[in-house]
């Protein structure tokens, strides 16, 4: 009789199993390494206290100068002509 015990509870084991597996579907995860949406094109040039660089966002073909101090703590952005960022 134990042993029609222990068989039962394995046959219960499986059904569940088997509802859970088709019940569950698998998510696709994100890319590990995204497209970068901001390339920095080149140094427009250096200014007393930084240095300012062309961005381009690839999303809205929008182009961007930004200046940045050299100690890194702060930074402005503008707009830009497109032109600016075309290589």
């Amino acid at each position: 009789m134990p042993i029609v015990k222990q068989i039962g509870w394995l046959l219960v084991g499986a059904v569940i199993g088997a509802i859970a597996v088709s019940t569950l579907t698998a998510a696709q995860l994100p890319p590990l390494h995204p497209e970068r949406r901001l390339i920095s094109l080149h140094n427009a040039g250096t200014i007393d206290g930084g240095s300012a660089y062309f961005i381009k966002d690839t999303k809205t073909g929008a182009c961007w100068l930004t200046v940045r101090s050299r100690d890194d703590s702060g930074g402005s952005l503008a707009p830009a002509p497109a032109a600016s960022c075309e290589q």
